[in-house]
């Protein structure tokens, strides 16, 4: 596997397999990274999901696990990474481009980045250093450290929030959205709050059908 800006790939244990995922962990020179991944029959395309400020592999409304329960068979593997520093913005960008190298490394060439909250600005910024990435999706974004979202461009970009956020508010995905250039999407779900509840299988449709189309 390559370097990484700031850190390197050392290796990477498997813990377990549990109903089709692999639980892994990708050592780095700066900490293990812990990971849960979907693969797909054939590598080509991919996902990689990072979370919010406290870390985990769920994601919101439990996104993360049914896409890998449901994806690997349409060809899009899934891997779901947690953060070895919570909270530590440069750090989890660091996480996240560590994913991108492991999907590399097995044969992934397409890919795109999902994340969560503060997780959403991760994505965004990873997504620029990568280029692996086909897409970039940001769920319930902060803005804090989205500013370099037009570098996106070309490849697309969705943005969906909550009209009920009271954690980030919506208008912290318009801000994005207005500071992106094309193409570009803004999906707001009326009376969804930060976490989607009650929205998850309006949110799973949306961001599924997203990949089958931009990967």
């Amino acid at each position: 596997m390559s370097d990484q800006i700031g850190l390197k790939i050392l290796g990477v244990e498997s813990a377990a397999e549990i109903d089709g995922a692999q639980h892994l962990t990708i050592n780095t020179t700066r900490g293990p990274i812990p990971m849960i991944f979907h693969p797909a029959s054939e590598p080509n395309r991919a996902a990689l999901c990072v979370s919010g400020a406290i870390g985990g592999v769920d994601g919101p409304s439990k996104l993360y696990p049914r896409l890998g329960r449901e994806l690997p068979g349409a060809g899009i593997a899934i891997a779901r990474i947690d953060y070895r520093a919570p909270n530590e913005f440069g750090e989890c960008i660091l996480d996240a481009l560590a994913g991108l190298s492991f999907l590399r490394a097995f044969h992934y060439g397409r890919a795109a980045l999902i994340g969560h909250s503060f997780g959403g600005a991760v994505a965004i910024n990873a997504g620029t250093l990568a280029p692996i990435i086909t897409t970039v999706v940001a769920l319930s974004s902060q803005l804090a450290g989205a500013h370099v979202v037009a570098e996106l461009a070309p490849r697309p970009l969705l943005l969906v929030h909550g009209t009920a956020d009271t954690i980030l508010p919506h208008e912290s995905s318009e801000a994005i959205y207005q500071r992106a250039r094309e193409p570009k999407t803004l999906k707001l779900l009326a009376g969804a709050d930060h976490r989607f509840t009650g929205f998850s299988e309006e949110l799973y449709k949306t961001v599924s059908a997203w990949l089958l189309d931009k990967v």
